[in-house]
C-alpha cells in the first residue's frame, strides 16, 4: 500500500459500543465507516439521516424495492426517502443483513430476557433497541416520529414453508464486519441491543467496534448493480452540486 492509500485509509476515530448500549455520530461524505462484531450474537440496529437536512432519512421500502431484494449486503445502496443514495455497502465478511424486522421493543426484551431495569441493575439493565435509538435521536433534536425501520446488521432471517420468520442461527461471529461509504454527509444512530426475534435466554448482546476512515471504499459496484442505483447516486451528486 503506497503513502496516499495509507493516508486515505487512515483511521479518524474508533469507539467500542458495549452490547445493549447505543451511540450516534457524524460521518462526512466520502468517508468510510466499519462496524465489527466483538462477540457472537451481534446485532446493530442502524438509522441514517442526511446530516444537512435531517428530515431526509434512510427508507427501507425504497431501498428494497429499487434493488429487488429482501436482505442487504455489499454492493447495495442505502437510499433515502428523497430518492437519493445515502451510503453504499462496500465490504463485509458476512451478508444478508436484516432490513425488515425493526428494532427490538421493551416488550420484546422482557419476553426474551426478563425485566432488569436501571433502578436495580444500573448499567447492567436490559435495554431495547428502540429505547437506545430514541435516546440517541433526542441528542440531535429528533424524536419518535423519526424512529423508522432500521437496518439490523449481523442478523439474517430465515423463512420456513409456512411463512414463519426466524433468525438464522450462528450467522455472525466475533471478528465479522460490514463497511459502508457515505455518499452524503450522514448522521448515524445505532443500538447494539438484541434483535427483536432473538431467542430467549441470557441477555448477552455482543460489543461492537465502530471505526471511521478518512476515505471509504469505491462505491461503483453499488452503482453498477441496477439502473435504480445509478439514478439514486446521480440524484445525490446533483443535490451536492457535483454535476
Amino acid at each position: 500500500m503506497n503513502e496516499q492509500q495509507t493516508r486515505e485509509r487512515a483511521v479518524l476515530w474508533e469507539e467500542r459500543v458495549p452490547g445493549g448500549c447505543h451511540a450516534s455520530f457524524r460521518v462526512r461524505r466520502g468517508q468510510g465507516l466499519r462496524l465489527s462484531a466483538l462477540g457472537p450474537k451481534a446485532n446493530v440496529s442502524v438509522l441514517l439521516f442526511n446530516d444537512d437536512d435531517r428530515s431526509e432519512r434512510y427508507n427501507m421500502a425504497d431501498t428494497l424495492k429499487a434493488q429487488h431484494t429482501a436482505a442487504l449486503g455489499a454492493g447495495h445502496a442505502l437510499m433515502s426517502d428523497m430518492g437519493r443514495a445515502l451510503a453504499a455497502l462496500c465490504a463485509e465478511s458476512v451478508s444478508d443483513h436484516d432490513p425488515i424486522c425493526g428494532a427490538s421493543s421493551r416488550a420484546d426484551i422482557e419476553r426474551c430476557f426478563g425485566v432488569r431495569r436501571f433502578e436495580e441493575a444500573r448499567n447492567a439493565m436490559h435495554r431495547s433497541g428502540q429505547e437506545g435509538l430514541l435516546i440517541e435521536l433526542a441528542k440531535w433534536g429528533l424524536g419518535k416520529e423519526d424512529l423508522v425501520a432500521p437496518i439490523n446488521f449481523f442478523s439474517a432471517l430465515v423463512i420456513d414453508d409456512e411463512g414463519r420468520v426466524a433468525l438464522r442461527h450462528n450467522h455472525a461471529d466475533c471478528g465479522d464486519f460490514v463497511e459502508w461509504t457515505a455518499v452524503l454527509n450522514l448522521l448515524c444512530v445505532i443500538s447494539a441491543a438484541p434483535h427483536p426475534l432473538a431467542a430467549p435466554g441470557a441477555y448477552a448482546a455482543a460489543d461492537i467496534r465502530v471505526t471511521a476512515y478518512a476515505k471509504g471504499a469505491d462505491t461503483s459496484p453499488s452503482v453498477a448493480r441496477c439502473a435504480q442505483n445509478a439514478r439514486a447516486f446521480m440524484n445525490s451528486h446533483r443535490y451536492l452540486g457535483d454535476c
